[in-house]
């Protein structure tokens, strides 16, 4: 072959049917979105804005912020399809195959027009309309903006530096209410992936009139967040940080701190690594497709932090969307141990706090209040008329025993257990309501111990039992302290 030409000739795809191809690429209008913000953050933008009129006939989407703006030739190097991956990028350029503007825009509509104002306050524009490319059959993009392009950013304020991007003809993302609620709902994914930037103000972002505020997943101003602290590992000369957390028993949050700790798709579907590439929430849950590890709900409360630097977007397989990432096999084994250790961690709150206290050795006569019944792949709960308290109140006439049963009965529903068994499920487990308050578990015990048989062996076990049972092991050191104060007024 040495010396001899090579037999070619040229092979140019159809224009018409690659840029509809590349619609294809699995963006949703979140992942999309938070495209468009990545480049306003290397762009310098602090403010980003996202607008939409959803008219039908009429709808657009507007993404407009405050950055350093384009050139005539920065734009127009912008808008070709594609750069190579390995090029190294600026400091803070989140972008790597030059293909995210383009293709997240036209995943959600046909026309795709970018206005821009540098510091010399001239306005550059480009658009890319797909049906004027299959028109044409070539790759033409219009320089000029044309009035409704001009109109819609007077209307969106786009007045000085930045850059405004315009999406029309709508096809995906669709107009009517359904446009509205699929923009209302992309801001509680960007509350997430851009939690660092929003919470250092560093970026502010509206979508609409209504500004985000951060999504922090960790849940770390909570005092039963468990932070393992962070590790280093090294691959390929550089550093990659790693940190553990584990996040409180649902019971022990309040509504405020369950809406951010679960985020958009619940806690079940939040678990595992949370992957940051400059900051930048990448991956939000999943473990990543390493070892056996596998979603599921004990495991609800385990994430791991996870940062990667820019540069090794090949080595860790980035897609061109941002959203999927794999791991370089030689740091395999270490994720998969921080990842079984905290999920190890995260079984063990629900064990300690599902699991029923029964007294060892010679009383384990003592029953549980709660029987679990599967019947018909469901389970039911019924009270145990076995337990010695119940069956004493049963054949006692009505008084303080009974009084103090029922409340036992009241404060003791497993409700961890049972939205654990609908968290297997895949339901949304019922809202916690907030634990008894000391006062009240203190009086149950009280009335309880007042009804308790006068056998001694028989008072010894029953009060070793309800100092290991809930709720009063919550309060260890006050319900020792009344049961001995009991014993001594009962001898």
């Amino acid at each position: 072959m040495q010396g001899r030409a090579l037999a070619e000739e040229r092979l140019d795809p159809y224009a018409e049917d690659l840029i509809e191809s590349l619609r294809a690429f699995g963006y949703d209008l979140p992942t999309a979105l938070a495209d468009l913000v990545d480049n306003s953050i290397a762009a310098k933008a602090k403010n980003v804005r996202v607008s939409f009129c959803s008219d039908p006939g009429e709808a657009w989407v507007a993404i407009v912020d405050d950055g350093c703006g384009m050139s005539e030739p920065e734009l127009h190097a912008a808008m070709r399809f594609a750069r190579n991956p390995k090029h190294i990028r600026a400091q803070g350029d989140l972008g790597r195959f030059g293909l995210g503007l383009k293709t997240a825009s036209l995943s959600q509509a046909r026309m795709l027009t970018v206005l821009s104002i540098n510091a010399d306050g001239k306005l550059a524009a480009r658009t890319w309309d797909i049906d004027y490319v299959a028109q044409r059959k070539d790759w033409l993009v219009l320089t000029q903006p044309d009035s409704e392009a001009l109109r819609i950013a007077e209307q969106v304020g786009f007045t000085g530096q930045g850059t405004a991007i315009i999406w029309r003809k709508t096809d995906k993302v669709g107009d009517g209410r359904s446009l509205s609620r699929k923009v209302s709902d992309a801001g509680r994914e960007l509350a997430l992936t851009f939690h660092r930037f929003l919470a250092t103000g560093r970026l502010n972002l509206h979508i609409g009139r209504q500004a985000i505020t951060p999504l922090d997943p960790y849940l770390r101003r909570h005092p039963a967040t468990q932070d393992r602290g962070t590790e280093e590992l090294q691959t390929s000369g550089h550093s990659v940080r790693v940190n553990p957390v584990i996040l409180p028993h649902p019971s022990r949050l309040s509504k405020q701190d369950a809406a951010l700790a679960s985020g958009p798709g619940g806690m079940l579907a939040r678990q595992g690594f949370y992957v940051y590439r400059g900051d930048r929430l990448v991956v939000a849950g999943g473990w990543l497709g390493l070892g056996n590890l596998h979603k599921s709900a004990p495991t609800r409360l385990a994430r791991i932090a996870l940062e990667i630097p820019p540069g090794l977007d090949l080595l860790w397989a980035v897609d061109v969307r941002k959203s999927t990432v794999h791991p370089p096999i030689h740091l395999e084994p270490r994720l998969i141990e921080l990842a079984e250790d905290v999920r190890a961690r995260s079984e063990k709150i629900f064990t300690y706090r599902g699991a029923p206290a029964r007294p060892q050795g010679k009383h384990s006569q003592v029953e549980p209040v709660w029987h679990q019944v599967r019947r018909l792949g469901q389970s039911d709960y019924s009270i145990n008329r076995d337990h010695p308290l119940v069956a004493s109140a049963l054949s006692t006439p009505p008084g303080k025993v009974l009084e103090g049963v029922l409340r036992m009965i009241e404060t003791a529903l497993p409700r961890e257990l049972i939205a654990q068994e609908i968290m297997t499920h895949g339901e949304e487990p019922p809202s916690e309501r907030e634990q008894p308050d000391t006062e009240e578990v203190l009086a149950t015990l009280r009335s309880l111990l007042t009804g308790l048989p006068s056998d001694l062996a028989t008072r010894t076990a029953l009060t070793a039992a309800l100092l290991k049972a809930e709720p009063f092991c919550r309060y260890p050191g006050l319900v020792k302290e009344i049961i001995e104060i009991d014993s001594t007024e009962e001898t």
